[in-house]
């Protein structure tokens, strides 16, 4: 029983100690008294905004103006023709397909692709064999190491769990016409 005593003797013993501002204090931040009534918090930073975005554009103040996001070159073309050497690959790609093709599979193999614009280039994704089949293109003048030739644009290839690179360029929209796997 004594020690009941003792414990509650200790937990008010820090109550008595605080003094009658700190306690108005206490009292205004959870918004109970009259003066947290009579005098309205201000909000430290910007308010956000009563509406959402979606209903009513937020005005900034400026002129709005569009800004690119995608990379034009890559961005207006529909077909590409990417190559690389050592092992040798080929990746035609017009629409939703591609036709990839090896030494071992001249004919190539057709995949079904999405195509993907970014700020860098454009990039085809898709499965082969039941693992992605990527191909990224990038503008950067890229220069074909047998051929000599010069290409406008630098191609990324994974396929089967390795990356390959090589050079690209803009192909025709019929670049996959090719027979069927």
């Amino acid at each position: 029983m004594f020690s009941r005593f003792a414990l509650v003797a200790l937990m008010t013993l820090p109550l008595a100690a605080c003094d009658s501002e700190a306690m108005t204090d206490l009292r205004r931040n959870i918004g109970l008294g009259a003066e947290a009534e009579s005098q309205p918090e201000t909000p430290a930073g910007p308010r956000p905004p009563a509406v959402s975005p979606l209903v009513q554009p937020i005005e900034t103040g400026a002129e709005a103006r569009p800004v690119a996001t995608v990379e034009p070159l890559t961005y207006r073309a529909q077909a590409f023709v990417a190559r690389g050497n050592e092992p040798f690959w080929n990746v035609q790609v017009a629409g939703n397909t591609a036709t990839y093709r090896t030494p071992d599979n001249q004919s190539g193999r057709i995949i079904q692709v999405n195509r993907l614009n970014f700020a860098g280039g454009v990039e085809y994704i898709g499965v082969l064999g039941g693992r992605p089949f990527v191909l990224n293109l990038r503008p950067g003048e890229c220069q074909d190491s047998m051929a000599g030739e010069g290409f406008p644009l630098t191609a990324r290839l994974t396929v089967q769990g390795q990356t390959r690179t090589g050079c690209a360029a803009p192909g025709t929209a019929t670049a996959t016409d090719a027979p069927a796997n």
